[in-house]
């Protein structure tokens, strides 16, 4: 029975979260609190797999946080740091910026507003895969592409809002949410995205534009009829200078890792990593070609680190944290519950995939972060495939995807708050027009889930 003591805190928790308290800390200490009470009502094991108990059931509780560190620090840490850091490089040598200036300059031959904010859309998430950051590419969205969608007709906030999704997939072997489904499927990062976000992102991506289209065109004439004006504020950006031609630097990761790989030149074998530093190193070798000034090239590494820091700090921080409330949920018997429960009543995989997305789903929305909510669950994927007889792949695809989606929903997502700062509107307007497009991508991966 003490397992249903999971669900208050869980309540509790996600209380907390949108009352803006650290997200890490929340997660970190409910984490810790439910292992004590699975402890006190003696539910058993909290400690994870292979990890020998310390002796003390009080260390052991943060011997828990210490071992999730070491593992997520090796592995996956390091693939989202080594990320971070890169595209912290490219936007510091312009090479993000002459990406998002050659892949946004044909938008302004359409004259129809919303038609290009349905384009512009699709564009975005394409820029995506070479640009991981829901809230960097959504900054460099609002500096390149916002001003001329509002020149052409598009209302600041309708273009607000479709800026704020563009990262609502997370696609592509740079996203920590990507390598973590991969991981949890038993494939690389490369073949993931091949093979699975591939398949259901494009229809996905047609549906949520054309939801775009249309509700961005309803909540414009209903402001239009209640007298609401937007004004669009000025964004100040330094003009870095960078060569056009510095627009194939952030694309060089993605394309090594689909090269070498099974899809075409399978003797050599690349991983997320090492493609992130072979093309640092490519970039570097650019920038000093550019500038001719080696002190400042050598300096610029200093870039990538920072980056790596800064990632460490917001982004892995908050999957260890994640992590540890799982443990939480694990030591209280939740899982346990949640998993005999699936078998007793017997749910297909379908019906337990609307539950975790659903679960997820909310997750995202309380927390405004795509990575708590599928890092805290995704683990549950394999156990889940095998009570219900589905596919780890499809459960684990929904899960993924679900979890950007429905960040985009969020009033407290970084994305969110960003967008809504620059159209001079509130996040929870922003979220507003969000939701009836995100909502209708969850419908349609469900669907698509079944073929997958």
């Amino acid at each position: 029975m003490q397992a249903y003591l999971a669900l208050p805190i869980v309540i509790i928790a996600g209380f907390l979260i949108v009352k803006k308290y650290n997200t890490q800390a929340v997660l970190f200490s409910t984490g810790l609190l439910m292992m004590l009470l699975g402890v006190t009502f003696g539910a058993g094991e909290f400690l994870p797999n292979g990890v020998n108990s310390s002796g003390s059931v009080f260390f052991d509780f943060f011997l828990t946080i210490k071992s999730l560190a070491s593992s997520n620090m090796a592995n996956l840490g390091l693939i989202i740091m080594s990320v971070g850091g890169f595209a912290k490089y490219m936007d510091h040598i312009g090479a993000a910026d002459s990406m998002v200036r050659i892949a946004t300059k044909p938008l302004s031959k359409f004259s129809s507003p919303y038609i290009v904010l349905a384009l512009a859309y699709i564009l975005g998430q394409i820029l995506n895969i070479f640009i991981p950051s829901a809230v960097g590419l959504a900054m460099l969205l609002l500096v390149a592409l916002f001003p001329v969608l509002v020149r052409i007709g598009c209302t600041p906030a309708s273009t607000a809002a479709v800026l704020a999704t563009t990262a609502c997939l997370d696609l592509g072997p740079g996203s920590g949410n990507s390598n973590r489904a991969a991981e949890v499927i038993g494939i690389d990062a490369a073949s993931y995205f091949v093979e699975y976000q591939m398949l259901a992102a494009p229809v996905i991506m047609i549906v949520i534009a054309i939801l775009h289209y249309f509700t961005q065109k309803y909540f414009d004439k209903k402001d239009s009829e209640n007298g609401v004006v937007n004004t669009l504020k000025e964004q100040k950006t330094e003009d870095k200078g960078a060569p056009i031609w510095f627009a194939i630097l952030p694309v060089m990761p993605l394309a090594f890792l689909l090269i070498f790989s099974r899809f075409a030149i399978d003797s050599i074998n690349v991983d997320v990593v090492t493609a992130m530093f072979v093309s640092l190193f490519i970039a570097m070798v650019a920038n000093f070609i550019v500038t001719r000034d080696g002190h400042k090239v050598a300096d610029s590494i200093k870039v990538y680190l920072k980056g790596m820091g800064d990632v460490f700090a917001s982004v892995v921080s908050l999957i260890i944290a994640a992590q540890t409330f799982v443990a939480g949920l694990a030591g209280i018997g939740f899982i346990s519950l949640l998993l005999s429960s699936t078998a007793n009543l017997g749910l297909g995989i379908l019906a337990m995939t609307i539950i975790m997305v659903t679960i997820i789903g909310l997750t995202a929305v309380l927390s405004g972060s795509g990575n708590a909510a599928f890092f805290s669950f995704s683990s549950l994927a394999p156990d889940l495939a095998v009570q219900t007889g589905g596919a780890v792949g499809s459960i684990t695809l929904s899960m993924q995807l679900t979890a950007g989606i429905m960040r985009s929903v969020s009033p407290v997502a970084g994305v969110v708050i960003a967008c809504a700062g620059v159209a001079g509107i509130s996040p929870t307007d922003v979220a507003k027009r969000t939701a009836i497009p995100m909502i209708g991508g969850v419908v349609t991966l469900l669907i698509m889930s079944v073929f997958v």
